[in-house]
């Protein structure tokens, strides 16, 4: 069991890195704060889907133009339900746990364990995502086969209705489908029954980024690094590609702060200068806090969100979704005012948040399918009748009114009751179906490495054996 703990990606890296008598500064004793981000992260998520179903208004700055905006839609108030920061970082949390065991082993001039740590992480990578979403995406499947996405496609909600998979008129149409939306998965992102797995494809792609940026600068040295880092992060900023700025720019922002995290210059900088370094802090935070609320609807509607919109069309490329490009700045404008403050980094990693990162990707799989049955289920009813088709004089099905949401108490009470059991399926899917993937990718990887290149590579250079022509 302890082996099969330790195969898990970032319980390895928390394995191998934490070290309770780790010198001051040294990131191997701070690292756990990533988790407690994660899980904050995936809460996040979670949040946000809610308000995206049922309370849409929350995603712009007041229910309608001219009226007083709600205390939910005030500045900073308003980010745990208008989205957008918890991919983006997942996406930064990639670069930087993918970059820092390879950075570690480059630093102390171990440069062949560093490329075969890079080979072995970036052939894991894609079967210990893969395994999990495939799985997750079965289980949605198997529940759509019974029916059990009726209820949110006859409700009142119409992201329930827009994101519940309808069914084809045969199984057989079905089964084919399933294996549709496996590939669809993972070359467009595309998953009709759980829509939620969209970024788990540009999530992959960002960290073979990071593993291809590593190979390339392994014997760079750290300052010129430094400029690489930046130089391709003002490159992804300018891109107007879709979503460049939620996943390129922060995997490469993670592999800077991931650098920078072993620089003893800039540590001692940062531990010299406590107060300047917590005033900084809040300053950072806090602006940071103000961009990330720049509202995803009708920006117009408030004096602030206005100016911001008006500011965008001179720091961002046209036609792109400026509220993901406002977040991205604001997040990585707070993750720096982390990355200098090991107090906040001490709270990230209480148990609770601990706890919380250690479930994130077991949240992100399943939440989606529980949100559109066991949710609706408790919000509409089981059933979801009476629901009576009618034909109208021209031949053309009538539907009936959508399935009206029971009284606000009953909301109140069963939105608290269902993140619980999200998070009780979560727990159960990291004791038993993380393992389960974690041994299938050992075995792939047991069969398929070359054990004679892996020893050799552990050994040291003198006692290498020669290649043979």
């Amino acid at each position: 069991m302890q082996s099969l703990q330790k195969s898990g990606i970032y319980t390895r890296l928390r394995d191998t890195l934490w070290n309770p008598n780790a010198p001051p500064g040294d990131p191997r004793k701070s690292v756990k704060w990533i988790d407690g981000l994660r899980g904050i992260a995936s809460f996040l998520v979670v949040l946000t889907h809610l308000a995206r179903a049922w309370d849409y208004d929350l995603f712009a700055p007041r229910d309608k133009e001219g009226v007083p905006p709600r205390v939910l839609q005030w500045p900073i108030l308003r980010i745990p339900w208008q989205g957008r920061l918890g991919v983006t970082i997942f996406a930064f949390l990639t670069g930087y746990v993918c970059a820092l065991k390879p950075l570690k082993l480059s630093r102390a001039g171990n440069h062949l364990s560093a490329f075969s740590t890079i080979a072995k992480s970036a052939f894991r990578r894609p079967p210990r995502l893969i395994f999990p979403a495939t799985i997750a995406l079965f289980i949605s499947w198997v529940m759509a086969q019974f029916g059990a996405f009726i209820v949110a496609n006859r409700s009142d909600c119409w992201w329930c209705r827009y994101a519940a998979p309808d069914l084809e008129d045969s199984f057989f149409k079905e089964v084919i489908r399933l294996g549709g939306n496996f590939l669809s998965t993972w070359t467009t992102g595309y998953m009709a029954y759980d829509d939620h797995q969209w970024a788990l494809l540009p999530l992959l792609k960002a960290s073979m980024l990071v593993y291809v940026l590593l190979c390339a600068t392994m014997y760079v040295q750290f300052r010129f690094r430094v400029a690489i880092y930046i130089g391709m992060m003002l490159y992804f900023h300018q891109d107007a590609a879709k979503d460049t700025e939620t996943f390129q720019l922060q995997a490469v922002y993670g592999m800077l702060l991931s650098d920078m995290s072993y620089d003893t210059t800039f540590r001692s900088l940062v531990e010299a200068h406590r107060w300047p370094r917590r005033i900084l802090a809040i300053l950072i935070t806090i602006a940071g806090l103000l961009i990330c609320s720049y509202p995803g609807e009708h920006p117009e509607w408030a004096t602030w969100s206005d100016y911001m919109f008006k500011l965008s069309h001179y720091i961002f490329p046209p036609e792109v979704n400026i509220g993901k490009r406002y977040s991205a700045i604001g997040v990585d404008m707070i993750i720096f005012a982390i990355f200098i403050s090991p107090g906040t980094q001490s709270f990230l990693a209480n148990r609770l948040l601990l706890w919380l990162g250690k479930q994130s990707f077991a949240v992100y799989l399943v939440h989606g399918t529980l949100l559109r049955t066991v949710l609706c289920w408790m919000l509409y009813g089981i059933t979801g009748q009476p629901w009576e088709e009618t034909v109208d004089e021209n031949g053309q099905t009538v539907l009936p009114p959508w399935l009206p949401i029971r009284p606000p108490w009953v909301v109140a009470l069963c939105i608290p009751l269902w993140i619980g059991l999200v998070y009780i399926c979560a727990s159960l899917w990291t004791a038993y179906v993380d393992p389960l993937c974690a041994r299938l990718t050992a075995w792939i990887e047991k069969k398929v490495f070359d054990e004679q290149e892996e020893k050799a590579s552990e050994l040291p250079m003198q006692l290498r054996p020669m290649p043979t022509t």
